[in-house]
């Protein structure tokens, strides 16, 4: 005969033992098992419950107002909440350099007509690193531009063969910091898309086929006004969706440009800091090509 073994009701709780007798184990069944769980919420139920949030404190005059966090604050929060850090502070850097306060002519156009990025990096670029910045530039963009280097400032300025974009990249270094500030203009590509498109196809189509078609083959001067109309309106929406695209592809092409640009910049300040102060840095910068 097997030795004894204690009886149990639960697993972990002995009784008395017997001999030949054996143990019996009582398992949790899932209906006491623990119910108490955290709640885990989606990312749209973040959003709501953020902005949520915000209107009770606003709706609320006794609540306290909030003093403000730091941007390595609200990096840590965004990570809590599964959004990428680097998306946080791209939004931040356009909030700063105030890209989205919006002029008339870019509520016309449905997006931005000037790209702009800024940024500043403590620590000075030395003389060398200015020259691995404009190699870097030329390298990435796909226009072919023109650096200047005037004191510690270096200009890079470039234009399409149409003169339809202009886009240009200030890079000044003095008094302990590093400013870099590229701006992309794309005021004549706008309003030579939209305009043209609502003149010469709305216009163009709406008067010179419509008017005739309503006056002439329906006999309906209601017609006749009625397709102009729609033509030019419809003219408008189609190139400011054409309009979006090109921007949305445009940020993409001026986010790389300019973070390969900080980057460059970063490297030169750190060569600095590496051999020290009021010695030659330029052996140990290396251009990102």
């Amino acid at each position: 005969m097997i030795g004894s073994f204690p009886e149990t009701n639960v697993v972990g709780a002995p009784s008395l033992s017997r001999p030949g007798s054996r143990t019996i184990c009582h398992h949790l069944s899932p209906m006491n098992e623990p119910t108490n769980l955290p709640r885990v919420y989606g990312e749209k139920e973040i959003g709501r419950i953020l902005k949520r949030a915000t209107e009770l404190q606003v709706e609320e005059p006794t609540a306290p107002s909030a003093a403000g966090v730091t941007l390595k604050e609200l990096e840590d929060i965004a990570a809590e909440a599964g959004i990428d850090p680097t998306y946080l502070r791209r939004a931040a850097l356009e909030m700063d350099s105030g890209v989205h306060d919006r002029s008339f002519w870019a509520e016309v156009a449905g997006e931005d007509i000037v790209l702009v990025r800024e940024v500043t990096l403590d620590g000075e670029v030395p003389d060398r690193g200015f020259e691995h910045i404009a190699t870097t530039i030329q390298s990435v963009s796909r226009e072919h531009g023109q650096p200047s280097l005037l004191g510690r400032t270096l200009t890079w300025r470039a234009e399409t063969a149409n003169k339809s974009r202009t886009i240009q990249i200030v890079v000044s270094s003095r008094d302990g910091h590093t400013r870099v500030r590229l701006e992309e203009n794309l005021s004549q590509l706008a309003a030579g898309l939209i305009a043209g498109t609502t003149t010469g196809v709305g216009i163009g189509v709406g008067v010179g086929i419509g008017l005739p078609i309503g006056l002439e083959v329906l006999g309906s001067a209601l017609f006749a006004v009625a397709a102009p109309l729609g033509m030019i309106g419809i003219s408008y929406i189609a190139s400011r969706a054409i309009y979006r695209a090109i921007v949305r592809r445009r940020n993409r092409a001026v986010n790389e440009l300019f973070e390969r640009t900080v980057a460059e910049a970063r490297a030169s300040i750190a060569s600095v800091a590496a051999v020290g102060p009021g010695k030659d840095a330029s052996t140990a910068i290396s251009p990102q090509i």
